[in-house]
């Protein structure tokens, strides 16, 4: 338990530290890196499978942006790369391109098919919660200007 408190607490300041390095202002972005670890290390001691975590984790953690970003009157791009960078699969691909220099192909095969399925459901996750946050956004601003047209 308490190695899971050290894991989140570490990726919020991860989180934190990405923030600075690229120059993004606010208090609250840290929030993102430690809900999203936080919530991949619950789901994975429930499904034990990484893409279906990372999936899931994606889809929550862009949900969360889409109403900070509203609330913060702030781009969504703000708070989730702050959020994401947590779960890029940067060993994955290390390993892929490891195993691809010393040839064994196999490992380089089992490794690379691993990292692109992680980069494919972090990516479906952010597009299946962004592309259902921006209908809704849409469908609102139809109905407020046929409602101030009325008046």
């Amino acid at each position: 338990m308490i190695n899971m408190i050290i894991q989140v607490l570490a990726a919020g300041f991860a989180s934190l530290g990405f923030a600075i390095l690229y120059n993004v202002k606010g208090h609250k972005i840290w929030v993102g890196g430690i809900l999203t670890w936080g919530l991949y290390l619950i789901l994975y001691k429930i499904f034990h499978q990484d893409v279906i975590c990372y999936f899931l984790v994606t889809s929550f953690i862009t949900f969360y942006v889409e109403l900070a970003a509203r609330i913060f009157k702030t781009p969504t791009t703000t708070f989730l790369v702050a959020a994401i960078i947590i779960i890029i699969p940067g060993g994955g691909l290390y390993r892929t391109i490891a195993a691809l220099m010393e040839q064994r192909w196999q490992n380089f095969i089992d490794a690379g098919f691993n990292t692109l399925s992680i980069a494919l459901a972090i990516a479906a996750g952010i597009m299946v919660v962004s592309s259902i946050s921006s209908f809704f956004t849409t469908i609102i601003n139809i109905c407020k200007k046929n409602k101030s047209a009325d008046i």
